[in-house]
């Protein structure tokens, strides 16, 4: 007998906690998983222009153990990844370039600031805007994976989500500064960290913030409103 990667079932056997509680029990009840998806997830990366596909595929994945679905990890990992792959490619992209252009510019007015103390404020306007755009990436991904909408309307529809629903932007926002604040304190001793652990903290802090809030915004039926409607169904006959 051995294990078969692409088959790995995970289901979820024990009684979710909600919110950070929820959050930190997924993490505990999946450790390894998680270290597998995030090492899948980092290969799949390495074209670089796949990073939107992968990301794309690690919300998907993140999202059904936010909403207690039964996970084949592996195996929906690679299907999401192949599903839109034109699609999130695209976004993906469009979102690197607006970070390049961002962080660009921003090292560029704070070194112009040395000599021209004004062009000071127009490296901190360019610091809110990665700020924003990585708010909006938090909420983007796993619109994307919900709804079948254009980037322009997602786009705005994850500013508003995410200023509707501060508490859990904030949370992500939070995940994202503690990987990265990790990574540049231990470096160089942190590089293995990156291949097996920060993507997958992010996406989860992405998924368990956002899927319950973007299930409600646009009347998606969660696995639990099913299953208390054949509970009802159940209960009648």
């Amino acid at each position: 007998n051995y294990m078969n990667l692409m088959n790995l079932d995970k289901t979820v056997p024990y009684i979710r906690k909600k919110g950070v509680a929820g959050y930190f029990q997924l993490i505990f009840h999946n450790f390894f998983d998680f270290i597998l998806l995030n090492l899948v997830f980092t290969l799949t990366c390495i074209p670089i222009f796949t990073v939107g596909a992968s990301y794309k595929a690690l919300i998907e994945v993140c999202n059904k153990y936010a909403e207690d679905k039964v996970v084949y990890p592996i195996r929906e990992y690679f299907a999401d990844f192949k599903k839109e792959f034109g699609k999130s490619t695209l976004y993906g992209l469009i979102f690197l370039a607006l970070f390049a252009v961002i962080d660009f510019s921003c090292w560029f007015y704070f070194n112009m600031a040395k000599q021209a103390s004004v062009m000071f404020v127009l490296a901190v306007i360019c610091a809110v805007c990665h700020i924003l755009l990585t708010i909006v990436l938090g909420w983007f991904f796993p619109i994307f994976t919900k709804i079948d909408q254009k980037f322009t309307a997602i786009f705005a529809n994850s500013l508003i989500l995410a200023f509707g629903n501060i508490k859990s932007t904030l949370c992500y926002l939070l995940s994202v500064a503690v990987c990265i604040a990790l990574i540049f304190a231990l470096f160089p001793y942190s590089v293995p960290f990156v291949a097996v652990l920060p993507f997958f903290i992010i996406a989860l802090a992405s998924s368990c913030g956002t899927a319950e809030k973007i299930n409600e915004a646009f009347g998606i039926e969660s696995a639990d409103d099913n299953a208390d409607d054949n509970t009802d169904g159940e209960n009648e006959q």
